[in-house]
């Protein structure tokens, strides 16, 4: 083995250059026994409280072994012994160990944290390749070795002090590790504030560390008012803020452009703050509708200047000597309307005006003191009701009032589950994953009223505008009620909308209402709420969403407007391809969306999952006294009618390949057996293929059971997908190997493409194959592998879409999972904590206990005081089934 300093990897999400040094140390050689060789050591003894932490970036071998991930930083202390503890997940920090736990991302920098023991003397620092077998070549990187104390972890008075808001910032469009933003807000709120290092972007306005400077340091753009819902949607209607330090009033982006350290960043839901390389001082906290921002500069800075602006010239900001005013209108168009705003400064400018470079819309003001605070709300109806909108949130209280208020709101929300027993990172992940959970739906209405009497209003995204937008005035259609948006439901249904109704039941029936909203302007809930009617995804899955929610007995404001909403997805072809489900045409006749429409089993398979959630509604609704007689008649047809279409999954079952494929019009499949892969991505499946979508029937499991022959065929089918390895080369309709294709192989568990939701409960499917211990030991394998490097900006295996992957550890961590969304009921895991209480907003409090949690497998459960010892399904048994044939029947 030999190293070399230089350079640095150039992944997906790192530049040519170290984790945070401009270089880095690169290890290579060829496996064969246990190497070693030495880093450079200061002799030291080792403190209470020391761990040693350093990054490496294992690169992937052309032959998968994964070699280089069998590396580690070892101590060896001077009375010969060595540093092999745990590493900061429990796992054995030596080279074989972390090797051996799959914990190390290949072609990733990894964060490896190890607790020392106190009063050593560190006499050498070597790094360390022990592979199991040898002959394979092997290469990676080290950076930032370093020993001392690791930060206090917070005492669990403040549970938002857990939160880092940069989680799953440290990602790109080629890899997922979260793809989000370092977003503070009020949860579900109106806005969000995010610090962005591009300001000219609607997609990936900050990264972690891809796009760093020549001294590989982020730089700060702008503080940005944000929308996102997703890098991939794109945001919208960004106004940014930036302190610029310099003697004249910088308006271009990379001008302005200010060095920081991650280290020199708070980033909660309650706060951002980052001290910049030029001295200043940057600070916000969030409102629901606006927030104030507090900027100090250093003395003698050249200048003092806030620069406000956007990501194009669609803006205008104008300063009256009394308030900031303006409106901006940018990114994404599903549904986009203008936002205006409303500002009061703490002190004013001595000047107002164009910026020097930049966009000719930027505007600056300049100051003669050093600290300036902000107060600013928005609103997307006028300037009038951002002015409202900033004497009811923000007017008349101070920057610590307001983060207090902030913080109390989050504390409320991240309450309702207390685990005990956990890892400080295991905390971090809990609490991170209810802030993300948290953060969606949005809000878009604003009180016109008062505090004591709200009058609620939204400019509607769902119905076309209304002549031109001025100045001052929106040309939406302005509404009473309440609207909410941003939700990818083919995204959301697996698991965000069930973890809305199990931990927030009733702020879960308001939310939902406010979908249901869209239905009452627009004709149609949005597929992909961005805000409005986006022509994205496959499945119409707020219909499945809103059923699972009201079977659990979320109470819902208008129940059968809410099934109403989803039996129009049902059951009428859509004019525009932006709502409702494609193929329906003929669809609904033939049981099965043909291979006429792109991305067909898909659209297939989603809809069956989403009849019977309907069918299920439709059942119960007909129980409700406060239902017309005459419905509840027709509601029983609906449900008997739904019922039997979910079934008609059996119409895509090719015997002949053992996988669902696409048919044709005129009945055939799409391909001969000779020619089928299901290692192949794209065509009939969205952003998968046809071994992830060979369990996409989890509302009828036993159905899809005998379709493999019986509970023992389906193990056998699960036994072999996690198997059959993922290669990530068989790109199959897709122009490029797309990102969930590298993810997918980057797991590690055969075809299991956990980094995107189709995947998300096929462990789970273990339990109707008569082999929990299976979905046991494979979901606590995510747990512990999945969701690391929290503290650098990772903490994800793939996209975080609007809490999704969020809630999918939530559930798993309390050993239940919402697999046959629709039914109320849950799948049983294996607890990952000793105890854990739940207490719900508005629901029941539960608490789940485990003996010896470090062991997966389940022996016995007691619910309450009645005990099971072996797992058994309430499920009723399976309806009579059509049995595929070349010439598919349909039933409905």
């Amino acid at each position: 083995m030999i190293i070399q300093t230089g350079g640095g990897p150039g992944g997906p999400t790192s530049p040519r250059a170290g984790f945070s040094s401009v270089d880095a140390t690169r290890y290579a050689g060829t496996s064969g026994g246990r190497q070693e060789i030495d880093l450079p050591t200061a002799e030291r003894v080792i403190q209470p409280g020391d761990r040693l932490r350093y990054k490496i970036y294992p690169e992937l071998d052309a032959a998968l072994t994964y070699t280089a991930t069998y590396a580690a930083v070892e101590l060896i202390f001077a009375d010969g012994t060595r540093s092999i503890g745990l590493d900061q997940y429990g796992n054995p920090a030596d080279a074989a160990g972390q090797g051996a736990a799959k914990i190390l991302y290949a072609n990733q920098w990894n964060d490896v944290q190890v607790e020392l023991p106190k009063g050593q003397t560190i006499a050498r620092t070597v790094l360390v390749v022990d592979a199991p077998e040898p002959g394979h070549e092997f290469a990676g990187w080290i950076d930032d070795v370093e020993i001392g104390p690791a930060p206090p972890a917070p005492d669990g008075t403040d549970l938002a002090a857990y939160v880092d808001t940069r989680r799953g910032t440290n990602a790109s469009h080629d890899f997922s590790r979260g793809n989000t933003l370092p977003i503070t807000a009020w949860p579900n709120g109106f806005n969000f504030l995010t610090p962005v290092t591009n300001a000219s972007t609607h997609r990936w306005p900050y990264e972690y560390h891809r796009a760093n400077n020549a001294d590989n340091r982020p730089e700060l753009q702008g503080l940005t008012f944000s929308h996102q819902p997703s890098p991939w949607m794109g945001d919208r209607d960004q106004l940014t803020i930036m302190p610029v330090a310099a003697a004249d009033p910088l308006g271009d982006p990379a001008e302005r452009a200010a060095a920081f350290s991650h280290d020199d960043e708070i980033a909660r839901p309650d706060l951002y703050a980052v001290t910049l390389a030029n001295g200043v001082r940057a600070e916000l906290t969030p409102t629901d509708h606006g927030a104030i921002f507090r900027f100090t500069f250093p003395a003698g800075a050249p200048g003092r200047h806030l620069v406000f602006d956007t990501i194009d010239e669609n803006g205008e900001f104008t300063y009256d000597g009394t308030a900031l005013t303006g409106w901006v209108e940018n990114g994404s168009e599903t549904g986009r309307t203008r936002m205006y705003c409303y500002g009061i400064l703490s002190a004013a400018p001595t000047n107002f005006g164009p910026t020097v470079g930049g966009r000719a819309n930027a505007r600056a003001a300049t100051f003669d003191v050093p600290e300036v605070t902000l107060r600013i709300a928005t609103s997307f109806i006028g300037v009038d009701q951002a002015r409202h909108n900033l004497s009811l949130e923000l007017e008349g209280r101070t920057f610590e009032e307001i983060q207090a208020a902030a913080n109390a709101v989050w504390n409320e929300r991240l309450q309702v589950m207390r685990p005990e027993g956990a890892k400080l990172p295991q905390l971090r992940t809990v609490y991170g994953n209810l802030y993300r959970l948290n953060l969606y739906p949005n809000s878009h209405f604003e009180n016109s009223g008062t505090v004591e009497a709200p009058r609620y209003r939204y400019a509607s995204p769902v119905l076309p505008v209304e002549g031109t937008a001025t100045a001052r005035e929106t040309n939406a259609v302005v509404k009473s009620g309440k609207m909410y948006v941003n939700s990818g439901f083919w995204d959301t249904y697996r698991t965000a909308w069930p973890a809305y109704a199990f931990f927030y039941p009733d702020l879960s029936g308001e939310l939902i209402d406010g979908f249901v909203q869209q239905y009452r302007d627009g004709g149609w809930i949005a597929r992909w709420s961005s805000p409005g009617y986006a022509d994205c995804m496959t499945g119409t899955s707020s219909d499945v969403s809103f059923a699972d929610a009201y079977l659990k007995g979320v109470p819902l404001p208008d129940a059968l407007a809410t099934y109403d909403a989803g039996l129009r997805n049902a059951t009428v072809a859509p004019e525009a391809t932006e709502v409702g489900r494609k193929g329906a045409e003929t669809g609904f006749f033939a049981g099965y969306v043909s291979t006429d429409t792109e991305e067909s089993v898909s659209w297939s398979l989603e809809a069956y999952l989403n009849d019977f959630g309907l069918a299920e509604q439709a059942a119960r609704l007909a129980e409700d006294p406060a239902v017309p007689a005459a419905r509840r008649a027709e509601l029983l047809e609906e449900a008997e009618y739904l019922r039997r279409r979910s079934l008609n999954y059996v119409l895509l079952f090719d015997e002949a390949v053992g996988f669902f494929q696409g048919r044709r019009p005129d009945g055939t499949f799409a391909k001969p057996a000779a020619d089928f892969d299901p290692e192949e991505w794209g065509g009939d499946f969205t952003e998968t293929d046809g071994w992830n979508f060979a369990f996409h029937v989890a509302h009828d499991p036993r159905g899809l059971a005998n379709l493999y022959g019986g509970a023992a065929g389906l193990e056998a089918k699960l036994d072999a997908f996690f198997a059959t390895p993922e290669l990530a080369v068989k790109k199959g309709t897709y122009s490029i190997v797309i990102h969930e294709m590298v993810e997918a192989q980057a797991v590690r568990m055969g075809q299991f493409g956990f980094s995107n939701q189709p995947a998300h409960h096929i462990a789970w499917m273990y339990n109707y194959a008569g082999a929990p211990a299976k979905t046991q030991a494979i979901v606590r394998e995510v747990l512990d592998r999945l969701y690391v490097g929290e503290e650098i900006g990772q903490g994800y295996p793939g996209d975080e879409d609007n809490g999704e992957m969020s809630a999918w550890y939530l559930f798993a961590a309390l050993g239940l999972y919402p697999l046959r969304v629709g039914a109320p009921e849950y799948a049983i895991g294996s607890p990952l904590f000793r105890r854990t209480v739940v207490n719900p907003l508005g629901g029941t409090p539960l608490t789940i206990t485990a003996d010896n949690p470090e062991h997966p497998y389940v022996q016995a459960i007691t619910l309450n005081t009645q005990t099971y010892q072996r797992l058994q399904s309430r499920m009723p048994p399976s309806p009579p089934q059509p049995r595929p044939t070349t010439q598919p029947r349909a039933m409905g």
